[in-house]
C-alpha cells in the first residue's frame, strides 16, 4: 500500500503520541502535581475564610503553567532529545523529512496539550460545580493558544547547541522564572516588577485563559504570525548533529 508524502506526518504524529502515552510519569508530574497544588492552595484559601472564586480566575495561573510545560518539556525538549540520541542525524537529513519531522512533532504535541488540558479541568472542575461541554471547548481553545505562545520561544530555544542535560536544566529555570514572576507582578508596587510582567509570557497567557481570544485579539493574530516565522525559522536552522559529536 503507497503512502503518500501528506500522511507521513500524521503518521509519524500518531508514533509520537504513543510513546508519549506509554510514560504515565510525564502525566504525572505536568498535570497531577498542578492538580494537588491546586487544591492545596483552594484548600488554604478556604480555610483561611477567603471567598470561593469562579473557575476561571482560580485555574488561570494553573493552565497557563500547564500549556508552557507541554511547549518546553514536550515539543521542545523531545526535538533535543531527539537530536542529541542521533534520531535526527539519521533520519531527517533532507528538507522533505525536516517538514515530515517538524510537522510530525508539532500535531503530535497539539493533540498532547488537549489531553493535558482535559485531563486537568477534570479534576479540578467538580470543586466548582458540574463540568459543562461549551465551559470546556472555551477552556481547551483558550489553552491551546497559550500553548502557542510558549511554542515560539520553546521552538527557539532548540536551535541552542546545548546537551540534553543543560537543556532540561535551562528549560527548568524559565518555567519557574516565568510564573513567579508572573504571580509575583500581581502584588506588588515596584515598577520594574510590571515592566517585566509587560515581556512574561506566562502574564500574557494568564491574560488569554482569563478573557479569552475575543479579549486578546491583538495578542492571538502577534501569536499566529510568530508561531508561522518561528515555524521557517526553526526548518532553515535545525541543528541535526548531537552536541556531544563535536568534541
Amino acid at each position: 500500500m503507497r503512502i503518500y508524502p501528506l500522511s507521513k506526518p500524521f503518521l509519524l504524529a500518531k508514533l509520537f503520541i504513543k510513546e508519549q502515552l506509554k510514560e504515565p510519569v510525564a502525566l504525572l508530574w505536568v498535570v497531577i502535581s498542578p492538580v494537588v497544588t491546586f487544591y492545596l492552595i483552594t484548600y488554604a484559601g478556604y480555610s483561611g475564610g477567603e471567598t470561593l472564586r469562579d473557575y476561571a480566575s482560580a485555574t488561570s495561573w494553573f493552565y497557563a503553567f500547564i500549556s508552557s510545560s507541554v511547549a518546553l518539556f514536550g515539543l521542545a525538549f523531545y526535538i533535543v532529545g531527539r537530536r542529541e540520541s542521533g534520531f535526527l542525524r539519521s533520519f531527517v537529513y533532507t528538507k522533505r523529512t525536516k517538514i515530515t519531522f517538524l510537522t510530525g512533532q508539532f500535531l503530535a504535541y497539539s493533540f498532547m496539550s488537549v489531553i493535558y488540558c482535559s485531563v486537568f479541568y477534570v479534576l479540578t472542575r467538580g470543586y466548582f460545580g458540574l463540568m459543562a461541554l461549551e465551559e470546556w471547548l472555551v477552556i481547551v481553545g483558550r489553552f491551546y493558544m497559550c500553548f502557542l505562545l510558549f511554542s515560539t520561544p520553546s521552538l527557539l530555544l532548540t536551535l541552542v547547541p546545548i546537551g540534553f542535560q543543560n537543556t532540561n536544566t535551562l528549560f527548568s529555570i524559565l518555567s519557574v522564572s516565568m510564573l513567579a514572576l508572573g504571580i509575583g507582578s500581581l502584588n506588588t508596587s515596584y515598577s520594574l516588577f510590571n515592566v517585566i510582567g509587560l515581556f512574561n509570557p506566562m502574564g500574557w497567557a494568564n491574560r488569554l485563559m482569563l478573557l479569552g481570544v475575543s479579549g486578546s485579539a491583538t495578542l492571538v493574530a502577534s501569536i499566529l504570525g510568530m508561531i508561522i516565522v518561528t515555524g521557517w525559522f526553526v526548518f532553515r536552522f535545525l541543528l541535526i548533529n548531537p552536541v556531544w559529536s563535536r568534541y
